[in-house]
């Protein structure tokens, strides 16, 4: 007899999510709502900068290496911050899965967010779930054509308007906007207008739950990260089982029957297609549409106070209450306040003005015809502050050093040597510092380079340099 091999492999099958009503409905389109409408709006905000700096709310200017969050200006050396606001924003979806799951996939996720907004245009032009599943296996005719075409034009338009958007970010909106018009926009906004055009309209119209099932690692090891108090979405077989979809069945049964009658909505409604009945799986997304689709069936079978289907946990499930407040959680949220304490504190007390000293090498030092013994510096000087500034240059801790800057000229009343720069200005100068012969020891001798602004809002910097003798 001959052994017949079951192939493990299951091919991909279209899902027509059905349109639901209901309060966790509600909940997902507030937060698209307000997701959208953020992520829309803040590159058309102003906001006044003085001086030539740009006046919008928030710019990534790569070009000049800044980036601009209302107030906050972030500059190159500031790019750790990066890293901290990374591993603080991976914190922050740890702490939310321990705590309830997927959540952030359900409501803020961006293939979640751009998937509902196709999904809700695919409905305007196709209709809801059984019309969308009768037009498609329905011959070719001139209303499914228009249908169609209608729905994918829109599809293009949302992702055209997505992707022009995300660019927006990168430099100044209504200047760009008017290039994609008139066509002088630079090569490289055109060509990322094109790849997230694509890509917007490939991963939110045609791969969507695909996404979520096999392209997005959260899902292989949110696993991990679950216990037995996480809030998941979860079916109770002790209230809706055993299930019986004859209601002449069930009114006559002298068994036990469930309040569950099969009806299926809770799979329908699900965007991952998933039956929630089964248990527990890694392509839920803990949205809460099968929550919503149970309840509504429930209200109509006069039982208002039946949850077949609840945010809930495995605890609360066997009998205990849920243990909101255990060292996971508290872990989490305790590394997760740090990071960004760390982070506030470090834009609160970084200093306005940033300093730089290089020694010269060639030559290290040079001995003057009167015995004093020169140095020759480039220092780099960055006025981080948002309007201009004049700065002092002064030495400490080299006794009898006077400093002069090559093409400075203007002095404060100490003799020291004055620099002006305006907002984000950065400028290098040369420094000569000399010593005079009636303090030179042999050897060199660590110094201190101090900036100091004449102004009360322009701040101070240091920097430890060597000073080079025979």
């Amino acid at each position: 007899m001959a052994e017949t091999s079951e192939s493990l492999y299951s091919n991909w099958k279209k899902l027509y999510p059905k349109h639901h009503r209901g309060f966790f409905r509600n909940l997902r389109w507030a937060s698209t709502s307000i997701l959208l409408g953020l992520y829309v709006i803040l590159p058309f905000l102003r906001w006044e900068r003085p001086g030539d700096l740009p006046d919008q709310a928030v710019l990534f200017d790569l070009p000049e290496r800044k980036f601009y969050l209302f107030d906050l200006v972030v500059w190159p050396q500031d790019i750790f911050m990066l890293a901290l606001l990374l591993i603080a924003a991976t914190l922050g979806l740890f702490f939310i899965t321990a705590l309830a799951g997927r959540v952030f996939c359900g409501y803020m996720c961006f293939q979640t967010v751009w998937t509902d907004l196709f999904l809700s245009a695919e409905r305007w032009f196709e209709g809801n779930h059984k019309r969308r599943i009768k037009l498609d296996q329905s011959p070719w005719t001139t209303e499914k054509v228009v249908r169609k075409v209608g729905k994918h034009l829109s599809w293009l338009i949302i992702s055209v308007i997505t992707a022009a958007v995300f660019v927006f970010y990168f430099a100044d909106t209504p200047t760009l906007l008017r290039g994609f018009f008139v066509g002088d926009a630079p090569f490289a906004a055109w060509m990322t207008l094109l790849f997230l055009t694509v890509s917007t309209y490939a991963m939110a119209g045609f791969a969507r739950e695909q996404v979520c099932i096999y392209m997005c690692p959260y899902s292989r090891f949110q696993g991990a990260m679950f216990d037995d108090d996480t809030i998941i979405v979860a079916y109770h077989p002790e209230r809706g089982e055993p299930r019986q979809a004859n209601r002449r069945k069930r009114l006559n049964s002298n068994e036990p029957i469930g309040h569950c009658i099969d009806c299926g909505e809770c799979v329908v409604v699900c965007p991952t297609g998933i039956d929630i009945r089964v248990g527990q799986q890694y392509e839920c997304i803990t949205c809460g549409a099968c929550i919503d689709a149970c309840r509504i069936v429930m209200d109509k079978l006069k039982h208002p106070t039946v949850k077949l289907i609840s945010y809930t946990s495995l605890r609360e499930m066997g009998g205990q209450r849920t243990r909101w407040f255990r060292f996971r959680v508290l872990a989490y949220g305790f590394l997760l306040a740090g990071f960004f304490a760390a982070i506030a504190v470090y834009f609160v007390q970084r200093p306005l003005v940033e300093l730089n000293v290089v020694h010269h090498r060639q030559p290290i030092f040079i001995v003057l015809s009167d015995g004093s013994i020169q140095n020759n510096f480039t220092i780099r000087v960055m006025n981080m502050t948002s309007s201009k500034q004049v700065y002092a240059v002064e030495v400490s801790g080299l006794a009898g050093a006077s400093v002069k800057i090559g093409a400075v000229s203007e002095m404060d009343e100490k003799g020291q040597p004055l620099l002006s720069l305006g907002p984000g200005d950065v400028a290098p100068y040369t420094v000569y510092v000399k010593q005079s012969p009636d303090h030179i020891q042999p050897g060199s001798q660590e110094f201190k380079f101090r900036l100091v602004a004449t102004g009360s809002h322009g701040g101070e910097n240091f920097y430890q340099s060597v000073f080079m003798r025979p």
